[in-house]
Parts: C-alpha cells; sequence; structure tokens
C-alpha cells in the first residue's frame, strides 16, 4: 500500500499519481483526490467529485462486472477511467474516455457506459476441448484487448488483458499458431479511442 504524501490516506498503486510542480523539486507520491483538487484549483474546475463511483454492467454472456469509475483532471481536459479489480492486485476490463472541459460531465459519463456496454457486448477469445486438451484461440481471427506490463518478470516483457483476463505473451503467442503461415495485421490505440 502507498500512502498520499499530502493527506495520508493508503491506496493501492491504482488511484496514485506522481506530481513534480516545479522543475528541481522532488517528485511527490499523491492520491487521485488530492491531485484532482490540486487541479482543480489550478484550473478553475468546479463540482469536480459529482458522480458515482461504482457501477455493476453484465457482458454478453450475461456475467455482471463491477467497475470503479474514477477521473484525472488534466490541463487538456477530465479523463474518465473505469477498472475492474478481479482480486486486491489483480484488473479486468479497463475502459477510458476524454472530456473537454466546454462539454457536460453527464454527457461524458453516458459516452464512458456506452463504451463499456460495447467492449462487454463481445468476447475475443475461444475456448473449447478437442481430445482431452484445452484449445484456446481467437473468434473471428480478430482480438481487442489492453497491453500492460507483466510484473513476474523484470524485463519489459507485457501482459495481454483479453475479455477481461490476463495472457502472458506466451499464451497469445500459442493461439496466434492456429493460424501459423498467414498473415496479419497489428494496431496500436490510445486507450480514450
Amino acid at each position: 500500500m502507498e500512502r498520499c504524501q499530502w493527506c495520508g490516506k493508503d491506496s493501492s498503486g491504482y488511484g496514485m499519481v506522481v506530481l513534480t510542480i516545479k522543475e528541481g523539486e522532488p517528485s511527490q507520491s499523491i492520491c487521485e483526490d488530492c491531485y484532482n483538487r490540486y487541479m482543480a484549483d489550478m484550473l478553475g474546475v468546479e463540482d469536480y467529485k459529482d458522480f458515482e463511483n461504482e457501477a455493476i454492467f453484465k457482458d454478453c454472456d450475461g456475467i455482471d462486472h463491477c467497475f470503479q469509475i474514477g477521473k484525472k483532471i488534466h490541463p487538456t481536459g477530465i479523463c474518465w477511467e473505469t477498472i475492474e479489480f478481479i482480486e486486491e492486485d489483480k484488473v479486468g476490463y479497463s475502459f477510458e474516455i476524454h472530456q473537454e472541459f466546454e462539454e457536460d460531465s453527464n454527457d461524458a459519463l453516458k459516452r464512458l457506459y456506452e463504451k463499456i456496454k460495447k467492449g462487454l457486448s463481445q468476447k475475443y477469445i475461444k475456448r473449447e476441448v478437442f481430445q482431452g486438451y484445452e484449445l484456446i484461440s481467437f473468434k473471428e481471427n480478430l482480438v481487442e484487448g489492453r497491453i500492460e506490463w507483466d510484473d513476474r518478470y523484470d524485463d519489459r516483457t507485457p501482459k495481454f488483458i483479453i475479455d477481461g483476463q490476463e495472457y502472458s505473451l506466451e499464451e497469445l503467442g500459442r493461439m496466434m499458431m492456429s493460424c501459423e503461415g498467414w498473415n496479419f495485421k497489428l494496431e496500436i490505440i490510445e486507450p480514450t479511442e
């Protein structure tokens, strides 16, 4: 657990911001509440705390997913983020949108909720048992997900969050082997798109 250097609140690694106010001064690790209060004061943003911080959505299989909702105020606008915590240190689905300062927060939340519903509306991984072995492959030769750092390794090895589940680089590679000899197209997109 990290502790906010401004208010002393305990926080997980999620929800902490490293802030450097002046060049040459040491950075400070602060909670999102303190960061948002600081940025709101600096940028003149009002009513920055008025929103529900939890929402539950069903996926295409009828399974409930509970999301923690947060927002960070930046000089270029507001970033809304929803995170599904499966376990204390394990994250499932995550969605983000960007809100311009002029946009109504309720409209931004509607866009965020629509993005969540769309993201939960289909699955990209197919699991089946063939001759006693579990086969994991891509449905329809398309996969969408998120790239994360795999903290099981000391180097810069990624892991992938697909359908709200973690997959190692090796597991993703094995799934791709069902398409051995085929060509592929890789597209990386910014999380608020």
